[in-house]
């Protein structure tokens, strides 16, 4: 009886051991793999599913300090121009109330950071936030609760993207970046300067949006290497033609 149950327990260990390991953690993922390559791994865990992201930053006047731009989103994309569904990608994760998560679970300065650099033009800040997150921010499959594994806290996945976006738009400071090159609100200026202006201090070919000869929008995409390295792309498709009104905020 003994021998038995101690030969059934060793089967059960050495099938433990022969099985494929779940991955539990991040920090199983290669740090150099980089998604939309060939080097992506197939784990939406340690390559974002959508592995194209979109950072979106607006020029709204009235909206946000008169030395930033603002953000409108970071949105994934398929790698090929199409972006991530538009219902979202988890429903289970999509929630009402992305203010209060935020002011709740998220650092102290969160909160006032995303009124600062991340308001509303057109609803409620929580109504527009709960859409970038339930549209975009389940999409984000490194995010997902199972890639962080035991360690997981309610709401970690809400607070580590909205803190990624604000971060991504710290870095990529667009009007220091046209300011260095002597391009400021309350003048007009040609597409080209401002497209050699961010060149000059990102590497990169941004898409400028404009609405009637005004600024509106710039794009800069990323790829990801790892799960947290976010490295810019050129990006095409500029609708700003000419010369640009950049006005005063």
């Amino acid at each position: 009886m003994i021998k038995s149950l101690l030969v059934s327990l060793a089967l059960i260990a050495s099938s433990a051991l022969a099985a494929p390991a779940t991955l539990t953690s991040k920090t199983s993922c290669s740090a150099t793999a980089v998604s939309c390559s060939s080097s992506a791994s197939s784990n939406t865990c340690c390559s974002p599913k959508y592995g194209l992201v979109v950072l979106v930053q607006q020029w709204v006047p009235g909206y946000g300090p008169d030395d930033a731009f603002t953000l409108h989103g970071l949105w994934p994309d398929e790698c090929n121009g199409s972006y991530a569904p538009s219902n979202g990608c988890d429903s289970s994760r999509q929630w009402t109330n992305i203010e209060s998560i935020v002011e709740n679970y998220g650092p102290s300065t969160l909160h006032s950071d995303m009124l600062t650099y991340w308001p509303s033009d057109a609803e409620s800040n929580n109504d527009f936030w709960s859409h970038e997150w339930d549209k975009h921010g389940t999409c984000v499959s490194t995010y997902a609760p199972t890639c962080y594994g035991s360690s997981y806290t309610k709401y970690e996945d809400v607070i580590d993207y909205f803190t990624k976006v604000l971060e991504l738009r710290a870095q990529y400071d667009l009007y220091s970046a046209l300011a260095d090159a002597n391009i400021t609100p309350g003048g007009s200026y040609s597409v080209s300067d401002m497209q050699d202006a961010i060149q000059s201090a990102f590497g990169v070919t941004a898409k400028i949006d404009c609405s009637s000869g005004t600024l509106s929008d710039i794009e800069i995409n990323f790829v990801v290497k790892g799960t947290t390295t976010y490295i810019p792309q050129n990006t095409s498709g500029s609708t700003c033609k000419g010369t640009v009104d950049y006005p005063s905020k």
